[in-house]
């Protein structure tokens, strides 16, 4: 592509997957950097029909969501301990 060319960038499966992976993870692409980011390098992916750009950008996106992943708050699911009492069978009196 040239420098006078434009591609138009557009979210598909890969920019939909990571959304969500960042809306679960309860980080913000517009409180962080490393979001905004692998938000972008999805929507390069989705868009890029050169297999080398893809890959690069799918590198890149790996790190982005390592760093994004590290910044997620802790989330409360338990342990093995509340996952057997949770299967244990409730006797009433």
């Amino acid at each position: 592509m040239t420098a006078n060319e434009t591609r138009r960038i557009r979210a598909g499966a890969v920019a939909k997957a990571t959304r969500a992976e960042l809306d679960d993870l309860g980080v913000s692409p517009e409180s962080s950097a490393s979001a905004a980011a692998a938000l972008r390098l999805a929507k390069i992916m989705d868009s890029s029909p050169d297999p080398k750009e893809v890959a690069a950008a799918a590198r890149e996106l790996r790190q982005h969501m390592h760093v994004a992943r590290g910044l997620a708050p802790p989330k409360d699911r338990g342990d093995k301990i509340d996952e057997l009492a949770a299967r244990r069978p409730r006797h009433s009196a």
